[in-house]
């Protein structure tokens, strides 16, 4: 196996374990709010980050792999929560690659925005499939879309912090335009 190889091995596993901690960490903070099931995404940073660097598999590798994680940790593995957690993480991988590639001219925040909200839509799609048989979950859309909305500044915001702070020599910073 090569340097090169290796270092990206290296870099996914880290990346896959700052993910999943930040997930578990934020799925038992959230436990003790008012309002479990709303969170900020926070590990979200790491996808975004990934998309921005044209790794849309390891994104996708990341993603699943801190819903599992996640799940086995809070012991919500065989739960509707993870799975709403794995469809929410790569519909909204798929939305942001799309978003990318298709040249839009949109802005990172842009880009987080629509991650987010298409994550928080796909998770009210699935509660209404397999958990609420009512179309009455869709009340909650607008409060969705607003959360969506901040969560994805957030997200991008953060995104952009820690790559300026964390950036390796030589290595090229995201731009906010992409």
């Amino acid at each position: 196996m090569n340097i090169k190889h290796e270092h990206q091995i290296l870099q996914l596993a880290f990346l896959t374990a700052a993910a999943a901690s930040i997930h578990i960490v934020e799925s038992l903070i959230m436990r003790l709010s008012p309002i479990p099931f709303l969170r900020i995404g926070l590990s979200n940073v790491v996808l975004l980050y990934l998309i921005a660097r044209n790794q849309p598999l390891s994104a996708i590798m990341v993603s699943t792999a801190k819903s599992v994680i996640g799940g086995i940790v809070t012991l919500t593995l065989l739960s509707p929560t993870t799975i709403l957690s794995l469809a929410g993480g790569l519909t909204a991988i798929i939305a942001m690659l799309l978003a990318k590639w298709l040249k839009l001219g949109l802005s990172l925040f842009g880009i987080s925005i629509i991650g987010a909200i298409t994550h928080n839509l796909t998770q009210l799609a699935m509660v209404r499939l397999i958990l609420i048989h009512s179309d009455r979950v869709f009340m909650l859309t607008p409060i969705l879309i607003s959360i969506g909305l901040l969560s994805g500044c957030i997200i991008a915001y953060i995104s952009l912090y820690v790559d300026a702070k964390f950036s390796f020599s030589g290595m090229k910073k995201i731009d906010e335009k992409l």
